[in-house]
């Protein structure tokens, strides 16, 4: 019997050995597969483990940024807040169509006289203004915050991809149509300039150039007005209105049309004024 027992006590001893001499990659994992060894780089970095690090210099610690799985986790938000937006202007148009219909039905027995039809049609048209206004600010927020996600997307392969350029080119035109409707007619120019740049087709429409030109007009009367910027950039702001517009009436018209001929004229004539010199 006590042979027995040593026999059993010694096999136990062996077992355990043989266990313990194993490579650590065949240790059973929770998931019931094996875990992977790390590799010599893995082991070499933990030794230098320090969850207090923060890089100085970034460069090296961002180029996660340039993998798949960044550029599909920043397409995802992108395509959230820019469909929040869209959701938004969507809602407003309806309910603005459904003011508008309730007040034309509506009976306005108490107006006896004619400006007092006026002096409601102006306040109704205070209430779509701000109602349009309101929601465009908001979208032009969720706009924003897409433009910045996709403009984190550094995988070039990515940038590439159709599905990317249909995303930027959609968020692109909504919050420049959003901005320009509020008033800010030279924070469009950039986004329009970049757009143009997204695929050569979207330089043959002819609302870009027509949103531009408005904008260098804008850039350039502000500019004359208050004797803002130099000679030099109100030049600039002149020649590209001017380039815009013909380019918008070359697309629309053709240059063989009486349209395109006259528009030349006058950007002629604004042009020559322009370099005439001063007395």
């Amino acid at each position: 019997m006590k042979k027995f027992i040593a026999a059993v006590a010694l096999l136990a001893v062996f077992m355990g050995s043989a266990l313990m001499a194993q490579p650590a990659a065949g240790k059973p994992t929770t998931g019931g597969g094996t875990a992977a060894a790390p590799s010599p780089a893995e082991e070499k970095e933990a030794k230098w483990y320090n969850p207090d690090y923060r890089p100085y210099v970034a460069s090296f610690d961002e180029l996660y940024k340039l993998g798949d799985d960044f550029a599909n986790n920043k397409f995802r938000l992108a395509l959230s807040n820019y469909q929040t937006g869209r959701s938004i202007l969507d809602k407003m148009r309806e309910e603005v169509q459904r003011n508008k219909e309730e007040w034309a039905d509506a009976k306005y027995l108490n107006e006896k006289w004619y400006w007092q039809t006026i002096d409601r049609k102006m306040r109704e048209e205070r209430i779509l203004l701000e109602k349009k206004n309101r929601a465009k600010i908001k979208a032009v927020t969720y706009f924003t915050r897409a433009i910045n996600h996709l403009d984190e997307i550094q995988n070039r392969s990515f940038r590439e991809k159709q599905q990317m350029k249909d995303l930027t080119a959609s968020v692109y035109r909504d919050w420049i149509i959003s901005q320009y409707d509020l008033g800010n007619l030279p924070q469009t120019i950039d986004l329009l300039e970049r757009y143009l740049k997204i695929d050569p087709a979207f330089e043959t429409e002819i609302s870009p150039h027509k949103y531009l030109a408005s904008g260098y007009g804008f850039k350039e009367a502000v500019a004359e007005k208050y004797n803002k910027g130099t000679e030099a950039e109100r030049i600039f702001y002149k020649k590209n209105k001017n380039k815009h517009l013909l380019r918008a009436t070359e697309l629309k018209y053709k240059k063989d049309s009486p349209e395109y001929e006259h528009i030349l004229e006058l950007v002629n004539r604004d042009e020559i004024i322009a370099t005439k010199p001063q007395p």
